[in-house]
């Protein structure tokens, strides 16, 4: 095999985060053009399961570092060990899925090795056998092509959701190492986790959704997004919202899309009251089809909508979900 292509997973709550699938396809992508193989780092407190499970599941070599001091999350110990790791490696590209843990210790991780990072990817194609990253700058407005200069290894991370989770070979025997990496005895830690707040219980993936009913500013209240959930709940979809919505606390952050929330890919994007401001507009360019509802004919999101339907979301959402229950209730 040529060139080793490490990827640093996350996970929560003994399950592999999407982000990280996300990152495993991208790496798959390339290895599939590039002589590359690919392992995977996972770090925790009593993962050997979870380890053995990414293994089998995608036929890649998986790096198990257990220690108690990682339990729960720290930038400066996940950089301790990961740096040592890399050290030892040696690998030509680092990869990562962009989330907020990652950007919370992937540049730091970086600088410690005197790398850059190439941050929130969507892309990649070969040119005389060299690697050409795609990324969007300026608010999604243009995309960038980087090529790799200075020294390995290359640090990327992955756009969530652009990446859908593929069908990987099983490995009959999971290909598990477990490494033991000691910590620093000087090291500071500067964080501690106090409490972990859970999220709705059953909430689809923002990244993994296919339907998304997504409302923003022209909900007016809180106690409006009841027609948001209810389209939701007769489509089977998940459901999205503006930074207002957000800021103005009606639903948790954990549901903004946009550039300082989600970027989804879904194949169905509704969005309701929502004028699509760039912010927005940069975290729906990949979906399949957008349908907006807006009263104002002149809202930026009619620009980027495939559908459009000027008019008052309390009118026009109440007949769609009728119509949805309808033609549910026919294929019962």
């Amino acid at each position: 095999m040529g060139d080793k292509i490490l990827i640093l997973s996350e996970h929560r709550e003994g399950n592999l985060s999407s982000v990280s699938q996300d990152a495993i396809d991208f790496a798959m992508g390339l290895a599939s053009q590039k002589d590359f193989s690919i392992c995977v780092s996972i770090l925790g407190d009593d993962i050997d399961g979870l380890a053995s499970y990414i293994s089998k599941e995608s036929g890649i070599e998986v790096l198990c570092i257990s220690n108690k001091l990682c339990r729960d999350y720290t930038p400066e110990v996940y950089c301790d060990l990961l740096v040592k790791l890399i050290r030892e490696l040696s690998p030509f590209l680092v990869i990562t899925g962009h989330s907020y843990q990652s950007m919370d210790y992937i540049p730091r991780l970086a600088l410690m090795l005197e790398r850059s990072l190439i941050s929130n990817c969507m892309g990649f194609h070969l040119e005389s056998e060299e690697i050409i990253l795609t990324r969007r700058v300026y608010n999604g407005k243009l995309n960038q092509d980087v090529r790799l200069t200075g020294d390995r290894p290359y640090f990327i991370s992955v756009q969530r959701g652009k990446y859908k989770t593929g069908s990987f070979p099983n490995a009959l025997f999971p290909k598990v190492a477990k490494l033991d990496i000691p910590i620093a005895n000087n090291l500071v830690r500067n964080r501690k986790v106090l409490e972990i707040i859970r999220g709705v219980e059953g909430k689809i993936d923002l990244a993994k959704a296919e339907v998304i009913v997504a409302g923003g500013r022209g909900l007016g209240s809180k106690e409006n997004f009841g027609v948001i959930f209810d389209l939701a709940k007769a489509l089977g979809a998940s459901v999205g919202a503006s930074r207002p919505v957000i800021d103005n606390g009606w639903l948790p952050k954990d549901h903004q899309i946009g550039s300082s929330g989600h970027s989804v890919a879904p194949k169905l994007y509704i969005a309701c009251g929502i004028s699509g401001e760039i912010q927005h507009l940069v975290g729906i360019i990949d979906a399949g089809c957008i349908v907006a509802i807006n009263k104002d004919r002149h809202a930026p999101i009619f620009q980027v909508a495939d559908y459009g339907i000027v008019d008052d979301l309390f009118v026009i959402v109440p007949g769609i979900i009728e119509s949805a229950m309808e033609l549910r209730s026919l294929k019962l």
